[in-house]
């Protein structure tokens, strides 16, 4: 019961191939958005983890007498700046530990960072 549609027989192959290009198409579009949000997510991670070692320095200039202030509040002001939430700031003899948190597209990221006088990256 094969009916003639418009301008194409039932027994045609014609314009499958526009078909599968489209297709094509559209699944290298969606793995280029999926990496694309990946890579953002990355660099969030990236931003958040930067920032949060910049605040646990500053608060550890407040704590050696670099700069006035008290050493916690000195971190959850910088944190509050960049839109991150401070979970916890500890201070242990002259090193000093935060925790911060932050939603970025919805997904909820947490870093932490310490700072100690003569601490070095290399070892």
């Amino acid at each position: 019961m094969c009916q003639k549609v418009w301008f194409m027989s039932c027994n045609s192959d014609r314009g499958s191939g526009s078909i599968l290009g489209f297709g094509i198409i559209s699944a290298v579009l969606g793995i280029m958005t999926l990496s694309l949000a990946v890579s953002a997510q990355s660099l969030a991670i990236a931003r958040l983890q930067t920032q949060t070692d910049n605040a646990a320095l500053a608060a550890e200039d407040v704590l050696r007498g670099l700069a006035i202030g008290y050493p916690c509040e000195t971190a959850e002001q910088i944190v509050q700046g960049f839109g991150g939430t401070l979970e916890t700031c500890h201070i242990v003899s002259s090193d000093i530990y935060i925790s911060v948190r932050q939603q970025v597209m919805g997904i909820v990221h947490r870093v932490h960072a310490r700072a100690a006088p003569g601490l070095s990256s290399t070892r």
